[in-house]
């Protein structure tokens, strides 16, 4: 087993670049390790992007931009929030390789503040909440190894993967129970837990520009639920409110995204009381989804 301090490795994969003259190759990896850590947190990481929080570069509904960390962000509803991303402190991330395969287990730290702005009707004017935030997110993935060490990563390829899900670490009382997933072009499906492994060949697809239809079944906890999807281009990050139907169920669609690629949705259970109320703390909940988007076939 390797146990590898994740904010150690993403310092060392930031200055590397700044070494290398232009055009040339990264050193390859001299290990197996090396090599899935590579996959894992290089640029061919494309099934991998629990450390791009969902809010640290992003546009919120309200068309605040940027590309800077830690940037605020804000949602036009009664209180405008956003978190600030400062960081992903005591992350790990485990590799074990029996014979040719290898089984990653990676939990995410992250810390930062959520800030709430609102209008205060006891002083008539708008007052500024910033509220410590302290998140853990897990994930798994089985590498198997397919060729030999000349080939690329060592002939390890990626073949099974889970989504992801975090929580609030200060305090915990609402949670996702299932995600029921509807489209023309997948069959019908009902998530129970994001952590069970799955064939990315067997991954959610859909077709570029379809409508999707979500149901989302919770605890039952005063909370407010958002869809986080991503895009290549400008707004980059899109968040978007669900109904509340009463009961801890929510619904609402979103249409995939044009480019083909590989794609995540978030999930994002905050309590009520987490934006609302100025004395409550960070209270979070969230599910992480990797699909994929393919052009329609032609007939």
């Amino acid at each position: 087993m390797k146990r590898l301090t994740l904010i150690l490795l993403l310092i060392a994969l930031s200055v590397a670049p700044s070494c290398s003259k232009k055009g040339e190759n990264p050193q390859p990896a001299t290990t197996d390790e090396e090599a899935i850590q590579d996959l894992i947190l290089g640029p061919d990481s494309t099934w991998f992007k629990l450390i791009g929080h969902y809010e640290g570069e992003a546009t919120s509904d309200s068309g605040d931009t940027s590309t800077t960390p830690g940037k605020v962000l804000f949602d036009t509803l009664r209180a405008l929030w956003g978190r600030q991303i400062n960081g992903h402190p005591d992350s790990e991330l485990d590799i074990h390789i029996t014979g040719d395969s290898a089984f990653v287990s990676w939990t995410v730290k992250t810390v930062g503040y959520l800030h709430v702005v609102k209008w205060s009707s006891d002083s008539s004017h708008w007052v500024h909440i910033k509220k410590p935030l302290s998140e853990t997110a897990h994930l798994y993935a089985i590498f198997r190894k397919k060729g030999g060490v000349n080939l690329p990563h060592r002939g390890w390829e990626l073949t099974k993967i889970s989504g992801a899900e975090g929580r609030s670490d200060s305090v915990s009382t609402v949670e996702i129970l299932s995600v029921n997933i509807q489209s023309a072009s997948y069959p019908d499906t009902t998530i129970t837990n994001p952590l069970d492994l799955f064939d990315i060949n067997d991954c959610f697809t859909f077709q570029t520009g379809e409508e999707v239809k979500i149901t989302v079944e919770t605890n039952g906890e005063p909370a407010d639920l958002f869809l986080h999807v991503f895009t290549r281009f400008w707004p980059w990050h899109i968040r978007i409110p669900f109904q509340n139907n009463g009961g801890g169920t929510y619904t609402g669609t979103w249409r995939v995204q044009r480019i083909p690629a590989v794609r995540f949705a978030v999930f994002d259970l905050l309590r009520h009381e987490t934006i609302y109320d100025d004395n409550y703390p960070y209270d979070f909940n969230g599910w992480l989804i990797p699909y994929l988007t393919k052009s329609p076939v032609s007939n």
